[in-house]
């Protein structure tokens, strides 16, 4: 599960990334949806931008050469370069998730989880005939640089990222867009599951100290926002049900 954490996090980062231009992808079969996917985006890039006053820092000891085979996938060779972006955004995560980041050979092995997951998903996607163009990459590249080309540089630079990692980050994010929309059942979320989701939050903030005790909205006021919050939960278990398929049935061979 952990690694499969790891995944989310860095599939988050595009997400993140795309609410400096402060919109979604250009099209949406759901705009409430969409709406709701802004505001969380909104929330990430928030807590992206409270960068730590330590950056983080990778050695060259960690990186591989940008040429070399790190590992094969059904075949498939991932090299250094990408090897090395995912890594730098990994750390970077890992650090603001709080986890311990000091253990190197955990780091690679995170990093190489989250390389083969997404390759896979790539992979079926395009068996699928799942495709994203590069117009659609750079109409979003766009959006992010240009709406706030400030924060769209520091996020960059935070996450070690180039324009070209940032583009390929992106293209994945917009894969698995339509991946979920295309391959994914139609996820469904109870009025039942939603009255629940805010009968534990009254109950946090009734337990709650004095000085995190805040006044709960009314259900009505949050019901959009929980309904999208479990929605996507839901999507993730699903994905991950997916993946778990996926890496059962591929031939994987690390070369580092």
């Amino acid at each position: 599960m952990k690694k499969f954490i790891m995944f989310i996090m860095a599939l988050s980062l595009a997400t993140i990334l795309a609410a400096c231009g402060g919109d979604g992808s250009e099209e949406s079969k759901d705009n409430k949806d969409k709406e709701g996917n802004k505001k969380q985006t909104e929330e990430q890039a928030g807590q992206a931008g409270q960068a730590s006053s330590k950056p983080v820092e990778i050695t060259d000891e960690e990186k591989v050469k940008k040429d070399k085979i790190v590992t094969k996938i059904n075949g498939e060779e991932i090299k250094g370069q990408t090897y090395n972006a995912t890594y730098a955004q990994t750390k970077v995560m890992m650090q603001q998730y709080g986890q311990d980041v000091s253990d190197k050979k955990k780091l690679k092995e995170q990093t190489l989880n989250a390389i083969v997951q997404q390759e896979l998903l790539k992979q079926d996607a395009e068996k699928n005939g799942i495709e994203v163009s590069d117009k659609e990459v750079q109409s979003q590249f766009e959006k992010a640089k240009s709406s706030n080309k400030e924060q769209f540089e520091s996020v960059l630079k935070q996450y070690h990222l180039t324009e070209e990692t940032y583009k390929d980050q992106l293209d994945f994010e917009l894969t698995v867009q339509k991946y979920k929309e295309q391959q994914l059942e139609d996820t469904k979320v109870t009025d039942k599951e939603v009255q629940d989701y805010y009968d534990k939050l009254k109950e946090q903030q009734k337990n709650a100290s004095k000085e995190q005790q805040q006044e709960l909205p009314k259900l009505k006021d949050l019901e959009k926002q929980i309904k999208q919050q479990l929605k996507q939960q839901k999507e993730q278990q699903k994905l991950q049900a997916k993946v778990q398929e996926l890496q059962k049935q591929a031939e994987i061979k690390h070369m580092i």
